[in-house]
């Protein structure tokens, strides 16, 4: 039984921290500048960014509330995103778009 609380306390710790990851971008996207924005994501290699996105797989976004987080995003923010991840936005921005989509 103490096994089962632990993974259910991991599991709820997981949801938090990813979906504290999704607000503090969202949060970023909103209120800086595309030029501050794209200095940052300049210094992040594009594929490691692939590879966090790859690894969110539907079992730790599955309490994630999809059609909140479609009220927060607007399709102008989608269009600075894809313009500020530059020559690579093409993949990051199909996996985005591709989550938005889901149930």
């Amino acid at each position: 039984m103490g096994d089962s609380l632990s993974k259910k306390l991991q599991e709820m710790m997981a949801d938090k921290k990813v979906q504290s990851k999704i607000n503090k971008a969202l949060e970023m996207l909103k209120k800086e500048s595309p030029e501050e924005i794209q200095k940052k994501i300049s210094k992040i290699d594009k594929d490691e960014i692939m590879k966090k996105i790859n690894e969110l797989d539907e079992d730790k976004i599955k309490n994630i509330d999809k059609d909140e987080l479609k009220k927060k995003i607007t399709k102008e923010d989608l269009d600075k995103l894809e313009k500020m991840l530059g020559k690579d936005s093409d993949a990051i921005m199909k996996k985005v778009n591709d989550f938005l989509k889901s149930k």
